[in-house]
């Protein structure tokens, strides 16, 4: 939890205090005027811990050497991160370009899911003082490391309390915010548009597919990017059953629909200046009497017709509509992300989000973003190859292609279906969306940046 604080006085405060500071900081100077001392040259580490020996009411300083503050970024952060309950920040002693990232990783950080526990962990509790020139970039900060975390809680949250009907619940809730709109589509409005594939993933569930659809419209511009993010709410592999070992922690399946839920709430409270749309076919993938099976062939919603070989192979079934509609309402730049695929963790482990695209232009755009906030990505083939394996005898095409370059061969499977005059990014977050048995948020950050 962080508080921001409008008056500070060393004098006053009894939590902890943190500083980055310059050897001619008034902070530094009030400070060894009040402890009679003189620091330079003795603040030499990252973080330095001053006792105050009763001097004030305060027990410990902790000061950063403004010098390393941005190569050492994380050792500063892991410092605050331990502060429970104890610290006040100096950010007007901070550079304003470091503010934002300071604010955001200590939100982030300090992370707890605690809504499903009896006894709740200790939250670190940070107030932060900053001057009006501070201001912006310490909101900037706040909204972003509250979306990273809103995304976390999505996905962190099991199916027993966070189904399709509970996310377009919380969905709607974002037409609160200044120029968003929420529709959210029921299965009678779904099958009305045809969307035979990601109805075929829901036809197992006795939970009823919702289809979200938040619009956030800030200029009268009608172009608008649409960011489409897999909503699985769990996937037990349908009758093409995942493993006991496999099957704990997929209620992570809808990562995509967090960080694109997450991410649009942030950009709306954050003002961004570019019409976003977000899409979200929400289901979860169950084995139930009337549930698709191997061989069975599935209608989209463009018409073409798709053999299933693997009804674990469900998300790309749903991101076939959900790009399909996304274009139908007038995108001209797609970005899909999902937790799609075994084969890009095999390939990327747990570092890089795996990236494919049909353009240049926005993939250099996107790319731009992404070295900004530091989220990795590494670029994945496309190839007409690859588009072959998906060959059917008895549909237009199959929904898997075999055991090797699975990435690439569904990211071939979601461009079926794009427009080839759509720009597109496909992002395949299966390995970065979940880790330690926690989700992690990522492409909040990326999201929100590229449409402010």
């Amino acid at each position: 939890m962080i508080n921001k604080q409008d008056t500070f006085s060393f004098k006053d405060e009894t939590k902890d205090i943190i500083l980055a500071t310059t050897p001619k900081s008034k902070h530094l100077i009030a400070l060894e005027n009040l402890l009679d001392l003189t620091l330079e040259g003795k603040i030499t580490k990252p973080v330095t811990t001053l006792p105050t020996l009763d001097k004030l009411k305060t027990t410990n300083i902790h000061i950063i050497n403004h010098e390393k503050l941005d190569d050492k970024f994380d050792d500063v952060i892991e410092k605050i991160s331990t502060l429970k309950d104890e610290a006040v920040i100096l950010l007007d002693t901070f550079d304003t370009k470091l503010v934002n990232k300071l604010v955001q990783n200590v939100v982030v950080k300090t992370y707890v899911f605690n809504q499903l526990k009896t006894e709740k962990e200790d939250e670190t509790l940070l107030s932060l003082h900053t001057d009006k020139k501070e201001f912006s970039e310490l909101e900037k900060g706040l909204v972003i490391g509250e979306a990273i975390n809103k995304a976390k809680d999505l996905v962190n949250t099991p199916y027993s309390h966070l189904n399709a009907t509970d996310l377009a619940n919380k969905a709607k809730k974002l037409e609160a915010l200044d120029n968003v709109y929420v529709t959210i589509l029921n299965k009678k409005e779904i099958k009305d548009l045809n969307m035979g594939a990601y109805l075929g993933v829901n036809k197992g569930s006795l939970d009823e597919p919702q289809f979200i659809r938040i619009d956030y419209r800030p200029n009268e511009n009608k172009e608008f990017t649409a960011l489409v993010g897999k909503g699985v709410m769990y996937d037990t592999g349908g009758y093409s059953l995942k493993t006991p070992k496999i099957m704990p922690n997929m209620k992570s399946d809808m990562g995509g629909a967090a960080a694109v839920i997450a991410s649009i709430e942030a950009i709306a409270k954050l003002k961004g200046t570019k019409n976003v749309t977000v899409i979200v076919p929400a289901t979860d993938n169950r084995i139930g009497d009337q549930a698709i099976v191997p061989d069975d062939v599935l209608t989209s919603a463009s018409g073409k017709t798709i053999e299933i070989i693997s009804t674990d192979a469900e998300g790309r079934l749903t991101l076939a509509d959900g790009v399909w509609y996304a274009q139908k309402i007038g995108a001209k730049r797609v970005i899909d992300v999902a937790t799609l695929t075994g084969s890009i963790v095999r390939a990327l482990g747990h570092e890089f989000t795996g990236a494919f695209t049909n353009s240049e232009a926005f993939f250099n755009e996107f790319t731009d973003v992404t070295k900004q906030t530091n989220e990795l990505v590494w670029r994945m083939p496309l190839s007409e190859k690859y588009n072959k394996k998906l060959k059917s005898k008895v549909a237009d095409m199959k929904n898997t292609g075999g055991a090797l370059a699975g990435a690439s061969i569904a990211g071939e499977f979601i461009q079926n279906f794009i427009e080839k005059e759509t720009d597109w990014i496909h992002l395949d977050i299966a390995g970065t969306a979940f880790k330690e048995k926690e989700g992690t948020g990522v492409m909040v950050h990326t999201f929100t940046e590229l449409f402010l």
